[in-house]
């Protein structure tokens, strides 16, 4: 309970005399203060540093969130809570000193030293811890600041900083957000502001936040600050800061142009994004940076790169077409010809039907050899091709407007040529078709021919039950191709996870699990070591010792084993409650303290031949991404499912992130519950809820580099000024 010692302290901090009260305290102008209408503050736009003699006090018996209307319509003058005249001003007083006698003086002290760094430099991500408790305004009615305290709230250590900073006479600026205060529009119109947010988050895939920063010298700057997705699920912070309007026109009109084009082109341009170490976002095509300084020369290259794609296009469609038109002639000539063959057929079928028909054909054609081949003026393939040429003047510059024209032309010639090649296609199989039914005609026609040598052997021939009918042609056999799901780490991973864990519980013995545990520990350095032929320094072994001690003397070492020693030790994995210890490596290595070298190193490599046999019996099921940061090594080594988890795992200011495409029916082991858990009690939940990671072999796995990449990760705490940055050199490898 605060007592009155505790409340004297407190108002002698802060230098509030309450029989003395200040003239500045007691008398106020009024404060107009118009919001603009259907304004919706969901984050803060502008922040500025602001005098604190400029601030006006208000409170108001209200809560932070509550509608500004009734916070604005209820407040009053600080010094209305300080006079005790009237039995009013009383209760007012009352709540007031209950407000001092609820606050920190370790709180002001706090936003004290914070404040003193802001005014050195702002952070990074422009807001900072708390930042929401000022409630500060500013009335260009007025020309007035002026602070509305929600007194209902438990914290209002903001009040009494500023109210001890006033009472103190110094002159001294502070860093606040403003509440509900627009963009001044003096970079950017708003809805320009708004189509920069809808073409960042369109690239980024991740809604930036835009703010007006005004310094101690009331300069104001644009600063933007976001999260980008930088490469496959892995995101960093990033900040763009524009210091006059045209910057800041410059980058809107880039990113507004970059827009347009993947928009509307989509199936032609992909662009990609790079942040450097400070965060500013860089755009790029096919590894080239694009700048606005260079987008009038990038429009008019793209626009040379279109014609001269309109043209081979064009080119290739009049070929296509005199290609389509030789195809129709042959066709119609196959036509008439096969026409020719059915209907020699069809007289001999005719006249099959009754005996004196057999007769009369025999008469009629007996010394009339039917024709099996017809000469006719079938076209000849021409293989020449055309050239298309065009005559253009390629002009100084181009605008967005002529290359979104020119690729909407060349889109309708590419649809012309899959037409035609689908024509062609088609033309083609009807061709093959007409050519077999031919062939099978002119068998039909010579065996006829054939047994017109004497009536008998005619007779015999026609007279038999099962005649040979016309081949239709060929069949056309359906190509079919095989549908591969695509892993997505959000939506699949769970049910992944529990299907491995499943897996590898049935496959695998206590032992087996075991020794997988030991690759996910440090031992797996010694494991390549012996898997590479080398020796294990003595230095290891001691160490490892040393830490078995020390866990030791921590009480880690668990005498029971997998055997719960308490029924009352329950766990949460997953949020799932279970009972199950978990492994230690320093019992499952046999490690004591008079452990030698050789004894060390035997039993790693038995630890090695069971875990290759693992391998064997363990198969992916799904093509899935995995990642590795640092060194890839020539043995085992641990990969992540996902890429945040690996970058989790480097150091310094640069590191390698490697990715490799787990194809299905690989052999690999999967880092699941039961390989870091015992599972005595039958508790432990199905999943990798310790980490995601894989085990792949890569002396068995052949591995081809097929691309390479960089980018920075940038991190930036909360209030810091300067981020951290991460260089990533990015090499991606595929499984041969």
């Amino acid at each position: 309970m605060e007592t009155n010692e505790n409340l004297t302290e407190k108002l002698k901090f802060i230098g509030l005399d309450l029989e003395n009260i200040p003239d500045k305290l007691k008398f106020f102008q009024n404060i107009n203060f118009k919001m603009q209408k259907n304004y919706n503050e969901k984050n803060y736009k502008v922040y500025r540093y602001i005098d604190i003699d400029d601030i006006d006090i208000f409170l108001t018996p209200t809560n932070r969130l509550t509608d500004y209307t009734e916070k604005y319509a209820k407040a009053l003058p600080i010094g209305a809570y300080l006079s005790t005249d009237t039995d009013e001003e009383i209760e007012k007083n009352i709540e007031f000193l209950k407000l001092i006698k609820d606050c920190q003086i370790e709180e002001i002290k706090n936003i004290d030293v914070m404040q003193k760094e802001l005014t050195k430099q702002i952070p990074y991500n422009v807001k900072y811890h708390k930042d929401y408790l000022w409630q500060i305004y500013y009335s260009d009615v007025s020309k007035r600041y002026f602070m509305l305290v929600p007194i209902r709230e438990s914290e209002c250590s903001g009040l009494f900083y500023i109210l001890k900073k006033q009472l103190e006479n110094k002159h001294q600026k502070i860093y606040v957000p403003l509440c509900y205060a627009s963009y001044s529009n003096k970079f950017l119109y708003n809805e320009e502001i708004d189509e920069m947010e809808k073409y960042l988050c369109f690239f980024t895939k991740d809604w930036p936040l835009i703010y007006e920063v005004y310094d101690k010298e009331d300069n104001m700057s644009m600063q933007i600050v976001g999260k980008a997705l930088i490469y496959d699920t892995l995101k960093s912070e990033y900040k763009l800061e524009f210091h006059d309007q045209g910057e800041a026109e410059n980058y809107y009109k880039l990113l507004k142009a970059l827009f347009i084009l993947e928009t509307h082109l989509s199936h032609h341009y992909k662009f990609d994004i790079k942040l450097d170490k400070k965060g500013w976002l860089h755009f790029y095509l096919d590894k080239k940076e694009i700048d606005y300084k260079e987008l009038a020369l990038f429009i008019k290259d793209e626009y040379v790169k279109g014609l001269e794609k309109v043209i081979k296009t064009k080119e290739t469609k009049i070929n296509l077409e005199k290609k389509l038109k030789n195809l129709k002639k042959l066709s119609n000539s196959l036509d008439e010809e096969y026409y020719d063959k059915e209907k020699q057929i069809s007289t001999f079928l005719e006249y099959k039907k009754t005996f004196f028909g057999r007769v009369r054909y025999f008469i009629k054609y007996k010394k009339i050899t039917l024709h099996t081949t017809t000469k006719r003026n079938t076209p000849k393939e021409d293989n020449g091709t055309l050239k298309y040429c065009e005559r253009m003047d390629i002009k100084e510059a181009y605008t967005l407007e002529e290359l979104l024209e020119l690729y909407t032309n060349l889109d309708q010639e590419i649809n012309a040529v899959s037409d035609l090649e689908g024509d062609i296609e088609a033309l083609n199989q009807r061709i093959d078709v007409l050519k077999v039914k031919i062939k099978n005609a002119n068998q039909y026609i010579k065996e006829i021919d054939d047994h017109k040598k004497s009536i008998f052997e005619f007779w015999r021939f026609t007279n038999k039950n099962e005649t040979k009918q016309l081949n239709e042609g060929m069949a056309e056999t359906p190509k079919s191709k095989k549908l591969k799901k695509t892993f997505n780490y959000e939506l699949d991973f769970e049910d992944l996870s529990k299907q491995y864990d499943r897996t590898e519980r049935t496959a695998f013995s206590k032992e087996e699990t075991d020794c997988i545990f030991i690759a996910t520990t440090n031992i797996i350095d010694d494991i390549n070591l012996v898997l590479n032929k080398k020796n294990i320094p003595e230095e290891h072994l001691s160490n490892l010792k040393e830490e078995m001690i020390e866990a030791n003397k921590m009480g880690s070492f668990d005498i029971f084993g997998s055997v719960s020693s308490s029924k009352d030790r329950i766990k949460t994995l997953g949020n799932i409650k279970h009972r199950e210890n978990e492994k230690n490596k320093f019992v499952i290595l046999n490690l004591k303290e008079e452990t030698t070298l050789d004894e060390y190193k035997n039993t790693i490599k038995h630890i090695i031949d069971v875990i290759q046999e693992c391998m064997k019996k363990f198969k992916n099921t799904i093509e899935i991404p995995i990642y590795k940061t640092g060194e890839l090594e020539d043995g085992l080594n641990v990969f992540y499912i996902n890429p945040e988890n690996a970058i989790k795992h480097s150091s310094g200011r640069e590191t390698k992130l490697y990715k490799i495409v787990l194809k299905e029916n690989i052999n690999c082991l999967a880092f699941t519950n039961i390989v870091y858990f015992n599972n005595a009690n039958q508790t432990l939940p199905l999943g990798m809820h310790v980490t995601d990671g894989i085990l792949i072999d890569t002396k068995k796995t052949n591995l081809e580099l097929k691309e390479k990449n960089q980018n920075y990760i940038i991190k930036a705490e909360e209030d810091a000024v300067k981020p951290e940055y991460l260089k990533i050199d990015i090499e991606e490898y595929e499984i041969c």
